[in-house]
């Protein structure tokens, strides 16, 4: 089956075209679907393509699959043809083909062979470094992007313009079209706990990694304390060298995400920051859902039921998401190499929260434990690091972070008792 670019240029996989007698196959299978191919060879396959047009025939170009190495030869094909940039082809391929999937690694020798490094490409104006946010619609990123000033150096691309898990060519263009020279990956699936979850978290930060090794980006990763979810004990405070044990699937998920961000720090020289994070709350998240369901609750005096586990009452050590947003602002002014724990280093009980928030909003709620027959993992966050490389130290304590939650909840809420009141 051919993909038709054009009306006399398409793709296809090899030994599937089913009428090739007024075609001229163009056979790519002899290039690495990877790093490693002579511009001289692409070059090679290109100039054959434009000599049979030339001549009025039809042509197709054949890979394996008739995705990345047609594509991207095609796409090289189109440029010099009607004298546009390779990322303007490229767009085109992609549109005809709906594949976004193309290699960069294949795209990038197509550039050499065109000896172009793209004219839709500006660079950052100097004032500071253009950064890529994705996710920036989310609760963290839209609590950052006003401290970050929402200039003209900032990329926030929503879903619509960038599909992360099947555009990797999308998202480099644009990359190469605002110059950007960081991304700050904060992307994640609405649903995350689930075993697809994990198969898509790791395919966009693929994806990510791979435009941050094609462009010599520096690249910031938001993970989590749920890497030592696995740890039983009655509180552990995580430094940022304790070994990873995760415990559910969001744990392993953020485990193998930091390994994979690693990895390419080594095999690709991606320099990188992981960032891992405590439980973040504030205004404008559902999470963690427990605060909400503990303060809907108070409000109109409900009984309030906590956990106890095998190991005792569970810690958190609860980070105010405005703390976030300063640490990510010093990462990336300071572009640390390494990973760095944040919270405030202080556990409190999901009991004692309850008990703040009965105090502070003057309930009647009575709180009751049911008894878990699991353990639980107490972690609380080592921030030295985040001290000593970021100058960084969390400054809203807990009771002030449930007080604004509570000052923004209350006033929409009516106890049963006092609407019979007024009644």
């Amino acid at each position: 089956m051919v993909h038709w670019i054009t009306d006399r240029l398409g793709t296809a996989p090899w030994g599937q075209i089913d009428d090739v007698s007024d075609l001229y196959c163009v056979d790519v299978r002899e290039l690495l679907d990877g790093r490693g191919n002579p511009a001289s060879a692409v070059k090679s396959k290109i100039d054959e393509a434009l000599h049979h047009l030339r001549q009025g025939q039809k042509v197709v170009v054949c890979c394996d699959y008739g995705i990345s190495r047609s594509n991207s030869v095609v796409a090289g094909i189109i440029a010099m043809q009607d004298g546009i940039t390779l990322d303007q082809a490229v767009r085109r391929v992609t549109a005809a083909t709906g594949e976004g999937s193309l290699k960069l690694e294949v795209l990038s020798v197509v550039r050499k062979a065109l000896g172009t490094d793209s004219p839709e490409t500006r660079s950052s104006d100097g004032n500071g470094p253009s950064i890529l946010i994705t996710g920036a619609s989310g609760f963290i990123g839209s609590a950052l992007l006003p401290a970050l000033g929402n200039g003209d150096d900032l990329v926030t691309p929503s879903h619509l313009d960038v599909d992360l898990i099947r555009d990797v060519v999308g998202l480099d263009l644009l990359v190469k079209k605002h110059g950007v020279n960081m991304i700050l990956h904060l992307a994640n699936p609405r649903v995350y706990t689930t075993n697809e979850s994990m198969g898509t978290a790791m395919t966009m930060l693929k994806n990510v990694l791979d435009v941050c090794a094609e462009n010599g980006l520096f690249l910031i990763y938001l993970s989590g304390w749920e890497i030592y979810s696995g740890y039983r004990t009655q509180q552990l405070k995580a430094s940022s060298s304790l070994p990873a044990f995760p415990g559910g699937t969001y744990g392993q998920t953020k485990f193998l995400s930091e390994m994979l961000v690693q990895h390419y720090e080594r095999y690709r020289g991606v320099p990188s920051c992981i960032l891992r994070s405590s439980p973040v709350y504030g205004a404008g998240s559902s999470r963690p859902k427990f605060i909400w369901n503990f303060l809907e609750k108070a409000l109109n005096d409900q009984e309030i039921v906590t956990h106890k586990y095998l190991n005792g009452f569970p810690a958190l050590d609860l980070l105010h998401v405005d703390d976030l947003v300063r640490a990510i602002v010093a990462a990336i002014k300071n572009r640390p190499r390494r990973a760095i724990n944040l919270g405030t280093g202080v556990g409190t009980s999901t009991t004692e929260i309850a008990r703040i928030i009965v105090e502070r909003v003057k309930s009647r709620s009575r709180i009751r434990h049911l008894e878990i027959d699991a353990h639980v993992s107490n972690v609380i966050m080592d921030t030295a690091d985040a001290a000593a490389m970021l100058g960084w130290r969390p400054t809203i304590s807990l009771i002030e972070g449930l007080e604004n939650l509570i000052q923004l909840e209350q006033p929409h809420r009516v106890r049963p008792t006092e609407a019979k009141r007024e009644l």
